[in-house]
């Protein structure tokens, strides 16, 4: 599936990095909401002691989140007086968390709805985008776009790998195609992700389906 949603995105919007389609751009900080933290790393590790976790509480999101899109995964927790003095660093549905260390840095997730009411640790980014100017399944794929990461998230070098500070981070660039045809993208991959769900996935139902998008992007017909 990831195979036939990058060749979508491709064949939509073409390499985010080159722009062959020639897109308006806009750095990182255009696109988060305007709402304070939104864009907010987690907070330094002696702020979260193992000691002060609790049985049960608000929950401290991990890279586990961001790797595996699992939300029901709870380890760690903390009680209110601990949630509210790091209240900066909330997490709320439809905020994006991205791994920032080691080996799987760049990784990231979107909180689903319904999601348990905590905070970020000291391994994530937590953004909040403003989905007038981006939605974020095309931010997100964007971001996983192999020549976006080599350009922006590079893992090489020796040392535990890093996001880049986020004075970098704020000034990296983004494709911005019209708001349309990016809820367009989003529309499809739910559909796509909708039938995996149902369990009818085979391989000749979703290649089927990426023909017909094929066809229609081809077409111009997915353009509005």
């Amino acid at each position: 599936t990831n195979t036939i949603i990058q060749s979508l995105y491709n064949e939509m919007f073409g390499d985010p990095v080159k722009n062959e389609k020639e897109w308006d751009t806009v750095i990182f900080s255009e696109i988060i909401s305007d709402k304070k933290h939104s864009l907010k790393r987690g907070p330094f590790g002696g702020a979260l002691k193992k000691e002060i976790f609790v049985d049960k509480g608000y929950l401290v999101y991990e890279q586990y989140h961001a790797l595996n899109n699992d939300f029901s995964f709870k380890r760690y927790f903390i009680n209110e007086d601990t949630f509210n003095s790091l209240k900066s660093f909330e997490v709320k549905e439809g905020d994006i968390l991205i791994s920032c260390s080691g080996v799987y840095l760049g990784k990231l997730s979107i909180v689903p709805k319904g999601a348990m009411k905590g905070i970020i640790n000291q391994a994530l980014l937590k953004v909040t985008l403003n989905n007038k100017v981006m939605n974020s399944l095309f931010f997100v794929n964007t971001f996983r776009h192999p020549s976006f990461r080599k350009s922006n998230i590079s893992t090489s070098g020796s040392g535990i790998p890093n996001l880049p500070p986020m004075s970098f981070m704020k000034k990296i660039k983004f494709v911005n195609p019209p708001i349309s045809l990016q809820n367009q993208f989003a529309e499809i991959l739910e559909k796509i992700e909708s039938i995996k769900l149902k369990q009818l996935e085979s391989t000749s139902d979703i290649n089927n389906l990426f023909d017909a998008l094929m066809q229609k992007a081809f077409n111009g017909e997915l353009v509005e």
